[in-house]
């Protein structure tokens, strides 16, 4: 595909060209990763650069960049490198990529290759931090390791949707990861005793408890922002695309490793049966995505439709998310075994699929809008144009993705659309490195086929194989 930038993405390019460190505070859709390629070749091609890291999530990392390079005529030329895997490390230590990625739990790998490297100059001089909000944390030990071995670069972006998740004190450990302690110092304890204050504590004791408890003085704010205001560029959503702001979190589904060598188990065979289809068949790419989807959330079906239970991780989610949320949940349900076992655990649940004509669903719709349903489960393919469910509720919980982008555009605008009154938050529940991420990884990229899936698997497939 031909890149050509919009507006939002001519001014992040202008920006990072400007600031050789930079913060984005860039929401969903406005194509930040693409804006980023587009000022990386042009720094390449003027020998400005020779290289970039990209620090992102384990999915980002692995899918999202690569794919987003391979998709636009542009950047297609750049060479990616994995780190996570040996071809990626040799090349590394070579100096024979563009594009190097790591997740930000593969650091310590990322801080033995720059030590394997000895005396010789780092392969890259740009260093992107990408979801930078996985580095809030000050005391993460990987994050400052990576911070008191390897050097610093030209260049330092990083990018991220939602800076403050939490309160103003998420700001502290992300600015200086980008700035290298430029404007806000390198000492936690020193920054939050100069900007917070804790009402019923003595301030200057070491505190123990949550940052939270923290509050803001007077001056906090304004002084903050105007510390970083000259390295950050904010973009929100709603300003250009017109559409209410959206909030994505994607609640990592952890497997045991049982669960593990069965899930591969499974993928390994089907991704193997397909590859050797000299033509992409669409029904078997389908069937495959739709088991594997199966067992990521929880149950599969036999060929009689027998189900048969394998995990409850995703309803555990789904229960500690009601609880947080203490509010309605718009849940979004793909598989009948998933209404089935919500039955079970949410007796106060409704579901969409039980109103049976236009009369009792306008009722049900009614009753959500009004707040007097605690969950409205809903399977996407039921709920999509010209219904409105923005008065009820601002959750949405996808059990399982859909990998059809109209399905999951239409479901996510039933709450995000005009009439709402509170920012959209969408929990994802996703098995790392699992079909999950490769459905997630296709959304992202508004891919409308299975072939795009496939491919996505089959790059997670050849990330284990190589995996050290």
């Amino acid at each position: 595909m031909k890149f050509t930038p919009v507006e939002p993405q001519v001014r992040i390019k202008d920006h990072l060209l400007e600031s050789k460190d930079s913060l984005l505070f860039v929401g969903m859709g406005i194509g930040k990763s693409a804006a980023c390629l587009d000022t990386l070749n042009t720094l390449f091609s003027e020998a400005s650069a020779h290289g970039a890291l990209v620090v992102a999530p384990l999915r980002v990392a692995n899918l999202t960049w690569p794919m987003e390079v391979r998709d636009w005529d542009e950047f297609s030329w750049m060479k990616v490198a994995n780190l996570r895997t040996e071809q990626g490390q040799r090349a590394f230590l070579n100096g024979k990529a563009h594009i190097y990625t790591i997740n930000y739990e593969g650091m310590n790998t990322l801080v033995s290759l720059v030590e394997r490297r000895g005396r010789k100059p780092l392969p890259y001089d740009v260093v992107i931090f990408d979801e930078l909000t996985r580095a809030k944390n000050p005391g993460a030990k990987r994050i400052n390791h990576y911070r008191r071995k390897v050097p610093r670069v030209e260049r330092q972006w990083g990018l991220t949707g939602t800076p403050m998740p939490n309160s103003w004190q998420d700001l502290f450990a992300q600015v200086r990861l980008v700035d290298g302690g430029e404007r806000f110092g390198n000492n936690f304890l020193e920054f939050k005793r100069t900007y917070f204050f804790a009402p019923e504590q003595n301030q200057f004791a070491p505190q123990r408890g949550k940052r939270e408890a923290w509050r803001p003085k007077a001056t906090t704010v304004a002084t903050l922002e105007g510390k970083i205001a000259d390295i950050t560029v904010t973009l929100k959503s709603s300003d250009w695309l017109n559409i209410p702001d959206t909030h994505y979190e994607d609640v990592d589904i952890t497997f045991s490793p049982e669960l593990q060598k069965q899930y591969h188990t499974l993928e390994s065979d089907l991704v193997m049966q397909l590859s050797r289809e000299k033509v992409l068949n669409v029904a078997n790419a389908a069937a495959l995505v739709t088991k594997l989807l199966q067992f990521t959330s929880g149950h599969i079906y036999d060929e009689e439709r027998g189900v048969h239970h394998v995990h409850h991780l995703k309803f555990d989610a789904l229960k500690k998310i009601a609880k947080d949320e203490n509010q309605p949940l718009f849940v979004a349900s793909i598989f009948k075994h998933e209404q089935d076992r919500i039955r079970h655990l949410f007796p106060q649940a409704k579901f969409f699929a039980d109103a049976k004509n236009e009369k009792t669903q306008e009722a049900m719709l009614s009753e959500w809008n009004a707040g007097k349903i605690p969950m409205l489960v809903a399977h996407p393919a039921s709920v999509g144009h010209g219904l409105n469910f923005q008065h009820g509720g601002s959750v949405i919980v996808w059990i399982t993705l859909t990998y059809s982008r109209e399905y999951y555009e239409q479901m996510i605008a039933r709450l995000a659309r005009r009439g709402q009154k509170s920012v959209t938050k969408v929990y994802r529940l996703i098995a790392p490195g699992t079909v999950d991420d490769a459905v997630a990884e296709a959304l992202a990229n508004k891919a409308e086929n299975e072939a795009r899936l496939i491919s996505a698997l089959q790059m997670l497939e050849s990330y284990r194989e190589q995996k050290i």
